[in-house]
């Protein structure tokens, strides 16, 4: 009988502190104000991070410096198990997250944070939105309060440009960068843009290319 390596493939990755959570980045650019960008992961673990880093900027989970200068991000979090759904329900939003650095032009702290323990479900869907585009109601149906409003931040907070400015006023751009951390997958729903998984994804991929390689020479000698 011949032998499965997938055995021990799950001592090593054990034995090297892999656990099934990852910690996954996404950056991006958006065109204009009212866009979202929506992201799916399944599999939460029992601490899930949500968190951005586009307007002081900072070193993401993938240790990618960010620069500071993007729009003034929001996140909303829908339960989207069994599918997302006009009846999904929000979970969470967060404008400005409590501790999130400071922006070193504007001395404001307007990154988003939300650190969840009691996820339900197994499928979540987050939105990234500029500030003021909030959820309008309890679920994914109700939409978000300036969908179709295109670049409306010049109008609103008086800055100088056509587009990504803040109650400041300052200039902005639309660059965004987010972290889905302590889940079994993350996808970018809204583009084809790549996840850059966490150095301890990366360990475990090399681990496990290396048990198939030596297993696979161990019986082409047999």
């Amino acid at each position: 009988m011949s032998s499965s390596p997938s055995g021990f493939i799950l001592a090593l990755l054990l034995s090297a502190g892999v656990a099934s959570a990852s910690n996954i980045s996404f950056t991006g650019t958006f065109s204009q104000d009212d866009q979202l960008e929506i992201f799916q992961f399944t599999a939460p673990s029992n601490n899930v991070t949500l968190r951005t880093w586009s307007y002081a900027g900072g070193t993401n989970a993938n240790g990618q410096f960010i620069p500071a200068g993007g729009f003034d991000p929001v996140l909303s979090l829908f339960d989207a198990t069994g599918g997302l759904l006009s009846s999904s329900p929000l979970v969470a939003t967060n404008d400005d997250g409590a501790g999130v650095a400071s922006d070193p032009l504007t001395g404001n702290a307007f990154d988003s944070l939300l650190n969840l323990t009691t996820l339900a479900g197994s499928t979540y869907v987050l939105v990234l939105s500029q500030y003021d585009n909030l959820p309008n109601g309890p679920d994914f149906g109700g939409g978000f309060s300036q969908q179709g409003a295109g670049n409306f931040t010049p109008g609103e907070f008086g800055c100088g440009g056509v587009s990504f400015c803040d109650s400041s006023p300052a200039q902005r751009t639309g660059n965004w960068a987010v972290d889905i951390d302590g889940v079994g997958t993350a996808s970018d729903l809204s583009a084809s843009s790549v996840p850059e998984p966490r150095s301890t994804t990366l360990l475990a991929a090399g681990i496990i290319g290396l048990v198939l390689l030596g297993w696979r020479k161990k019986h082409a000698q047999q």
